[in-house]
C-alpha cells in the first residue's frame, strides 16, 4: 500500500466511509507495517485535537457525530488535552487491541485453517536478496539438506551437491558448471571455494582476476575457460582456453596456458604428469542439455493439456501455446477441441455451454514459462485485460492459472473478476499484502449483519515475497458448496481451507461477462485506487472448471505444468 493509499484509507475510516473490503486491506497493512501504524496514530491524534478544539466552541454536540474510529481515541468524561506521549501510548495500545481482535476473528472466528507453515505469515517478512550467484540450470541434481530451484540465489555458506550437474551465473558474469558429488561455497562474485568435486568456469573479460580456491591453493583467471577437480589426491587444474595462474600453498606460482594440466597434491608438490583430463561439461553443452530437458517438459505439459481438454468439467482453458502472429484472440482450447472433432451442430447444442474465446485488450505478448516468444500475456500496461463470456449457472467452481508477478503494486490485483458484482458472481484476486482473495456475492446481503457479510470473503495467508518476483507460479482456488469449503492452493499445495457458512452457500454460480486480470465494470467506488486492478505481471495459462477439483488433481496440474520440475529421466 502506497502512502497516498494509506492516507486515503485512514481518512475514509475516520469519515465512516471505508468499505468492508478496504477495511480488511487497511487492517492487514496496519498489522504488518509499523510505519503505517505510526501514520495511523498521528492521523487519529490530529483528528482528536481538532475534535477537542471544536467541542470547546460547539459544546458536546460534535461528540455525538464522531465515527467509531474516532471514538477509539476519545476518553470518557469531559474533553481535555493530553500529552502527545501519553496519547500515542493510549492510541498504540488501542490500535494494537483493535487490529489484534479483528485479526483473531479473521483467523479463528471464520474457522479457516492455515495449511502453509512454510509461507511467510505477513508481507513484512519478505526475504531480501542475499547471495552472489544465481542457479541458472540443473540436470539430475540432488542436493543435501535442501532443494534449490532454477532462478534462486545460492545461499551463503557451504553447499553440498550430492549428484548431477548445476550451472551457476555469478554476478561478475562468470559461468560455472559444477558436477556432483561436490561441496562448494560462493564467497563473492569474484571468488568461489571448491572443497571437493569438479567445476568448469567460463570467465568473461569483465571478470578477469576471478579466483577459485581449494585446500591446496588458488587458481587466478587471466581470461580463460578452465576446469578444476578436487579429490583425495589433491587439486588438478586444466586450461581449456586462455591462461591462468596457479598459486599453490607451498612453492612458486605457475602459469598455465591452453592445453596444460597440473596436479598439486595434498603435500603441496606440483606434478606435470597428472591423470586423465577433467571430464565435466562446459556451459554451452550444459545449455544444450537444459534446452533438451525443457522441450521434454513442454511436451509433457502439452500431452496433459490434450487429456485435460477431454474433461467435461472444463469450461475454459486459455493458452496461446506457442501460436505466433498478431491475433488479439486468446483461444479457449475447449472450443477448439470441439471444432477439431467436428461435433454436429445438434449435438453441440445439447452439450453444456462453455466459455467463449477471449478478447485481448491492451495486454502485450511476452515469453511464456517454457521460454517461447509471444506465448504469454503481459497485463502490466494500463487497461490490460482479456474479456470472456461464461454462460449458464454452475454448482461449483475451480479457478487455476500460471502467473508471473512482477510486483503487487495495487490494492487489489485482479486474476478473474466478473463485470460488476451481482448475486452469485465470483471475484478472484490478490491483495497488496500477498493474500489470495475469493468471494461469491450472496443473496440478501443487505439483510445481513456486518460480520455475516465479511464471511463471504475467503483470504489465504500471504504467499508472496520478493523472491517470487518474475518467477512462474501456479495459483488455484476451489469453491465446493457440497463440502461447504473453499481451498486456496499455491504451487499445487493447499495453503488454507475455509468453511462456507450455511447462509452463504451458493449453488447457482453465475459468471457471464468477465475479465481476466482486470475489472471492467467497477462498483461501489470510482477512485483509481479502488478501480484500477490490472495485474502487474503475465499469465500463460488460465482454466475454469464448473466442479471442485480434488487436492490430488490440483497437484497433478502443477506437476504436469511445472517448467522447473525434474523429469523422471533427468
Amino acid at each position: 500500500m502506497t502512502p497516498q493509499q494509506l492516507q486515503q484509507s485512514i481518512d475514509a475510516l475516520l469519515d465512516g466511509q471505508l468499505s468492508e473490503a478496504d477495511f480488511l486491506t487497511l487492517e492487514a497493512e496496519l498489522s504488518v507495517n509499523p510505519q503505517a501504524r505510526q501514520i495511523y496514530l498521528q492521523r487519529i491524534e490530529l483528528d482528536q485535537l481538532l475534535s477537542d478544539n471544536y467541542r470547546s466552541d460547539a459544546g458536546d454536540k460534535r461528540d455525538q457525530e464522531t465515527t467509531p474510529a474516532t471514538r477509539v481515541a476519545t476518553s470518557a468524561g469531559p474533553p481535555r488535552m493530553v500529552s502527545r506521549t501519553l496519547l500515542l501510548t493510549i492510541l498504540a495500545a488501542a490500535a494494537c487491541l483493535l487490529f489484534a481482535t479483528t485479526l483473531a476473528w479473521q483467523i479463528l472466528g471464520n474457522g479457516s485453517q492455515d495449511l502453509a507453515a512454510g509461507i511467510p505469515s505477513t508481507a513484512s517478512e519478505e526475504r531480501s536478496a542475499i547471495g552472489f550467484a544465481v542457479l541458472s540450470g540443473q540436470a539430475q541434481a540432488v542436493w543435501k539438506d535442501q532443494s534449490l530451484k532454477k532462478g534462486q540465489l545460492i545461499p551463503s555458506g557451504i553447499q553440498h551437491l550430492q549428484a548431477g550437474l548445476i550451472q551457476l551465473e555469478l554476478f561478475s558474469g562468470v559461468q560455472l558448471v559444477i558436477q556432483g558429488d561436490a561441496s562448494f561455497a560462493i564467497e563473492s562474485p569474484m571468488q568461489v571455494r571448491l572443497l571437493h568435486g569438479k567445476a568448469r568456469a567460463l570467465v568473461p573479460e569483465a571478470a578477469h582476476g576471478f579466483q577459485l580456491l581449494t585446500s591446496e591453493g588458488q587458481v587466478v583467471d587471466l581470461g580463460t575457460e578452465f576446469s578444476v577437480e578436487v579429490d583425495h589426491s589433491g587439486t588438478q587444474v586444466e586450461v581449456l582456453e586462455g591462461e591462468v595462474e596457479l598459486h599453490p600453498n607451498v612453492g612458486e606460482m605457475k602459469n598455465l596456458i591452453t592445453g596444460q594440466r597440473l596436479l598439486v597434491d595434498q603435500a603441496g608438490q606440483v606434478s606435470n604428469q597428472p591423470g586423465q583430463p577433467i571430464s565435466v561439461v562446459g556451459p554451452k553443452e550444459m545449455q544444450n542439455r537444459l534446452a533438451k530437458q525443457q522441450n521434454q517438459r513442454l511436451e509433457r505439459w502439452q500431452n496433459s493439456v490434450n487429456e485435460l481438454l477431454q474433461d467435461p468439467r472444463l469450461l475454459g482453458h486459455y493458452s496461446l501455446d506457442g501460436q505466433l502472429g498478431y491475433s488479439r484472440v486468446l483461444p479457449n482450447g475447449v472450443l477448439n477441441q470441439q471444432v477439431r472433432h467436428e461435433i454436429p451442430p445438434i449435438e453441440k447444442l445439447s452439450r453444456k455451454s462453455v466459455a467463449s474465446q477471449g478478447a485481448i485488450v491492451a495486454a502485450q505478448r511476452d515469453a511464456d514459462r517454457w521460454g517461447r516468444d509471444q506465448s504469454s500475456l503481459d497485463f502490466s500496461p494500463v487497461g490490460s485485460r482479456v474479456r470472456v463470456l461464461v454462460p449458464g449457472e454452475h454448482n461449483a467452481l475451480t479457478l487455476m492459472c500460471w502467473v508471473k508477478i512482477n510486483s503487487l503494486d495495487r490494492m487489489y490485483n485482479s486474476l478473474f473478476l466478473t463485470d460488476g458484482h451481482e448475486v452469485g458472481e465470483p471475484h478472484w484476486q490478490i491483495l497488496a499484502d500477498g493474500r489470495l482473495f475469493f468471494s461469491i456475492k450472496p443473496d440478501d446481503q443487505d439483510k445481513m449483519t456486518r460480520d455475516q457479510r465479511q464471511q463471504q470473503i475467503y483470504h489465504s495467508p500471504p504467499f508472496w515475497d520478493t523472491s517470487l518476483s518474475g518467477k512462474w507460479i501456479m495459483l488455484c482456488t476451489v469453491y465446493d458448496p457440497d463440502q461447504q469449503q473453499v481451498t486456496h492452493y499455491f504451487n499445487g499445495d493447499a495453503i488454507s481451507q475455509h468453511p462456507i457458512p450455511d447462509h452463504l452457500i451458493i449453488k447457482q454460480i453465475k459468471i457471464g461477462a468477465a475479465s481476466i486480470c482486470n475489472w471492467s465494470e467497477p462498483m461501489y467506488r470510482t477512485d483509481p485506487t479502488f478501480v484500477v486492478r490490472n495485474l502487474n505481471g503475465s499469465i500463460d495459462e488460465f482454466a475454469i472448471f464448473d466442479a471442485p477439483l480434488s487436492g490430488q488433481e490440483v497437484k497433478q496440474l502443477y506437476q504436469s505444468g511445472n517448467p522447473y520440475l525434474p523429469l523422471s529421466n533427468d
